[in-house]
């Protein structure tokens, strides 16, 4: 027996302090009645040092040890736990080997909480069956908490084992990609396997670690208040597994299952029809390539369009924009070949249409230097980032996008070699119109070039022949002229305080606006033309506004300013409408 209360006094941390005094159990039993433990329990150890017979001291014994199981020591180790558990049980089994007729008889004081109204008899009465009964009960709610920390010691292993390979699985799922654009590009099935599997090991981690939580909370213990909390994943940096201490069950961990899930989605939704676009476009584009270069009609021209959704979902991922201008050269490509077509463009053919030939071939080399302003921003543009992003796409230029690159370059750089000579010579002969003995040179500038006051200043292009409109001398004038620059006919208008400002076909017939070339002249011409340059009316006005636009309809002429303000309304006489 001493042995036996030794190791209780040991377990539950109590020492008796040392009394000459006997200690009479009935003198004991209202302070442990009343719960008063931390004063009972002392003199409680001290009893049963010297008496082993009383079965009520073991049973308040038992309820003393319970009452410290709550604040018991749990981790690390359920060493001192399991030992006052095992302590307790001892004692209400103690205490039920005592409790007989005998002892109810003798201390029915002790045992009056069960005394009870007999149903058969309907007298009150203490059963030892009732006794037995609670103090099973108790026992069993011992064991049954004595399970729940050994479970809980399993849970706290399996948390941390399934954190410990979630954190492998985030560290080799993280190294894949340098960022969130690279994953949702470059993400084969593999790679979307491997991030359902950490979606699925961190529900695991969850489900394990909230079951050792709830269970570890229902002991309500004072030392452990379990905690997890999660956080949202905004970029893929974010993967990276926070450091968490199991020590103080207070863990962090990112909602790896949103963030994934999410990225996968748009993998589905966004990526899949963003690449499936690309491939189409890019496949119509080289056909339309193809089919443009033989075409004998315009509107058999495939016409090479970069759908607007396919923009903007590119310029989501192609920070460089390459694939993007990749598109562009290719339509660019066939609209500089479009212009070497001679079924399309016969003038090519025709050697005494020096103006329209000169204008097309000029108009070519613009788009020759277009094109490889284009390829050599693709050149400058491409990286290692883009290859690899957009690897599935650019693995389609053989035998390499950047043999493709090189190849293009150097095509448009020989073709620009050699039209440059060609327009160079060619802009020589369209400098200038031969009227009689004279020249009037194309623009201004050329004129001043060649010191000569004859210029053009307005050029319309008609299908058969140019109306010009200009400088002869100081004078204005306006003229028709042949493609081959040879004027056909000449008109001089008003004196040499006028030149004109603007020229617009209307109903097949030329309206000219003349202004004064002093600020101090207010008014200005309305001319109206035949096409053999024939005046059909005139109308002098008193406004500071030019012509900028102008219609006709129903023989009623609405005239616009350069801002789009009606200007004048006239009748088909030329007469203002109003006045």
């Amino acid at each position: 027996m001493r042995v036996f209360v030794i190791v209780l006094l040991l377990t539950v941390g109590f020492s008796p302090k040392s009394d000459a005094q006997r200690i009479r159990y009935k003198n004991l039993f209202p302070i442990l009645q009343s719960k008063d433990y931390k004063t009972a329990a002392p003199q409680l150890l001290q009893f049963l040092e010297e008496n082993d017979d009383e079965a009520n001291a073991y049973f308040y014994l038992g309820e003393i040890i319970v009452s410290q199981l709550d604040s018991a020591e749990i981790f690390p180790s359920t060493e001192k736990f399991d030992s006052m558990a095992n302590r307790a049980i001892e004692a209400y089994k103690k205490s039920m080997a005592l409790v007989d007729d005998r002892e109810i008889r003798k201390n029915d004081d002790y045992y009056a909480a069960y005394n009870r109204r007999d149903l058969r008899t309907g007298k009150f009465a203490i059963k030892i069956s009732d006794i037995h009964l609670d103090y099973e009960n108790k026992i069993k709610e011992v064991v049954k908490k004595k399970e729940l920390v050994n479970e809980l010691h399993e849970l706290k292993n399996r948390s941390i084992q399934e954190y410990e390979s979630f954190a492998l699985l985030v560290e080799d799922f993280h190294s894949r990609f340098t960022n969130e654009s690279a994953y949702l590009l470059r993400a084969g099935p593999a790679d979307i396997a491997a991030s359902q599997k950490l979606v699925s090991n961190y529900l695991k981690f969850i489900e394990v670690y909230e079951d050792f939580t709830t269970k570890l909370k229902s002991l309500k213990h004072p030392s452990y208040d379990p905690q997890l909390q999660t956080i949202q994943i905004v970029n893929w940096n974010g993967l990276k597994l926070l450091k968490s201490n199991f020590s103080d069950f207070s863990v962090n961990i990112q909602n790896y299952e949103e963030y994934l899930n999410r990225l996968n989605a748009k993998i589905e939704s966004e990526v899949k029809p963003l690449k499936d676009l690309l491939y189409k476009t890019d496949a119509e584009f080289n056909q339309a390539i193809s089919q443009n270069l033989s075409i004998s009609d315009s509107s058999k021209i495939q016409k090479m369009t970069i759908p607007e959704n396919l923009v903007e979902q590119l310029k989501k991922y192609d920070e460089d924009n390459v694939i993007l201008n990749l598109l562009k050269y290719k339509k660019q490509k066939s609209r500089t070949n479009l212009l070497t077509n001679v079924s399309l463009h016969p003038v090519l053919a025709d050697s005494s249409n020096i103006y329209q030939r000169a204008n097309l071939v000029e108009e070519y080399e613009l788009n020759l230097t277009e094109q490889l302003d284009l390829i050599e921003k693709i050149d400058l543009g491409i990286s290692d980032k883009t290859k690899n992003d957009f690897k599935y796409f650019l693995e389609g230029f053989k035998p390499s996008i950047e043999a493709f690159i090189e190849t293009e370059k150097t095509i448009v750089k020989q073709k620009l070699d050699s039209v440059s000579q060609r327009t160079e010579m060619m802009a020589r002969q369209i400098e200038f119109f031969r009227y009689e003995q004279d020249s009037i040179f194309l623009t201004p500038l050329i004129a001043a070039t060649h010191e000569h006051k004859n210029y053009v200043l307005n050029t319309i292009e008609l299908d058969s022949m140019l109306l010009v409109g200009g400088q002869m001398g100081n004078q204005p004038f306006i003229a028709s002229a042949g493609f081959n620059m040879e004027v056909k006919s000449f008109t001089s208008l008003l004196d040499s305080s006028y030149t004109i400002n603007n020229m617009i076909m209307l109903s097949n017939n030329l309206l000219v606006n003349l202004e004064g070339t002093e600020k101090s002249q207010q008014n200005r011409y309305l001319k109206y033309f035949s096409p053999n340059l024939e005046e059909l009316w005139s109308l002098e006005y008193e406004q500071e506004a030019s012509l900028g636009n102008a219609k006709v309809e129903a023989g009623i002429f609405f005239i616009y300013d350069q801002d789009g303000n009606v200007l004048q309304t006239l009748n088909s006489q030329g007469e203002i409408i109003g006045n």
